[in-house]
């Protein structure tokens, strides 16, 4: 009998070289142009972008979109400790 282990892949930012944790949900809802920032949950969602948050504070929507901060509570970002991707 075999068993197999698996191990959870750290989840991480979805921004290209960023290698911080992702800790915000990324959600658009493009009948009502809203996108919305909520704390990251157990469940995984390949339709959602997965950011950190420094990258979340950064966001911007698109031009004539809202964009509603739904995390709890709202998430302090200290810079000094970002850490970035490099490849060879």
């Amino acid at each position: 009998m075999f068993s197999y282990v698996t191990t959870s892949q750290p989840r991480l930012c979805s921004r290209p070289l960023c290698a911080n944790d992702a800790q915000v949900l990324l959600l658009f809802d493009y009948e009502t142009r809203l996108v919305e920032l909520k704390a990251i949950n157990k469940t995984r969602d390949s339709n959602l972008m997965e950011l950190c948050a420094v990258h979340a504070d950064r966001f911007r929507p698109p031009q004539g979109w809202s964009c509603h901060d739904e995390r709890e509570p709202k998430v302090n970002v200290d810079r000094s400790h970002v850490q970035y991707a490099f490849r060879d």
